[in-house]
């Protein structure tokens, strides 16, 4: 679903069906300003929070949120409430595949990693009752040397995502979508 693009200077553009969706029309119904200028902010960071291709999306939800609100400008008593949730859960059921979201999962998995990573030296300290080491430096050791096919593998699997949703988008025009010799074959 290509609701959403940015443009060179990388303002979001929304499309006219998009504001056609009933999660997307209530945030512009709601926005009683002249320009819509709340309500393009928080089209922004619905793109932002869950677009595949956002950097945004390798945060933690909280943090995606605070950062987000900060850099958008949506000021500091802004919340994600029931109409945004409702965009956001709407674009995030619609928009992803399963290769998308197989990715957004293993990124997941990857920051549960950096977690355990980060703690490492109080899991060289914790002991068990008996006064001996609970966690085996073997252990993090082994860890850290698989991190860099990791970050290898998440990379591949990014260059997959981005590649997969450009193919979609390529074959789509608007809302129709074309087979493969449609537009004519060129010689």
């Amino acid at each position: 679903m290509k609701l959403f693009n940015l443009d060179s200077k990388w303002n979001l553009l929304v499309s006219e069906e998009a504001w056609g969706l009933i999660p997307f029309k209530n945030i512009l119904k709601r926005d009683k300003t002249k320009e819509k200028e709340v309500a393009m902010k928080e089209m922004l960071f619905v793109y932002y929070f869950c677009d595949i291709r956002s950097n945004y999306l390798q945060m933690e939800e909280n943090v995606r949120t605070r950062e987000l609100k900060y850099d958008i400008g949506l000021g500091k008593d802004w919340e994600i409430d029931d109409t945004i949730q409702a965009a956001v859960d709407f674009y995030n059921e619609r928009s992803k595949s399963i290769i998308q979201q197989l990715y957004e999962d293993t990124l997941i998995s990857a920051q549960a990693i950096g977690k355990y990573l980060r703690n490492t030296e109080a899991l060289l300290y914790e002991r068990d009752v008996q006064g001996k080491t609970v966690t085996d430096i073997t252990k993090l050791t082994n860890a850290n040397e698989k991190v860099p096919k990791l970050m290898a593998n998440l990379k591949a699997a990014y260059k997959e995502v981005i590649k997969e949703t450009e193919d979609n988008e390529n074959k789509t025009k608007g809302a129709k979508s074309f087979n493969t010799f449609e537009d004519g074959l060129k010689l």
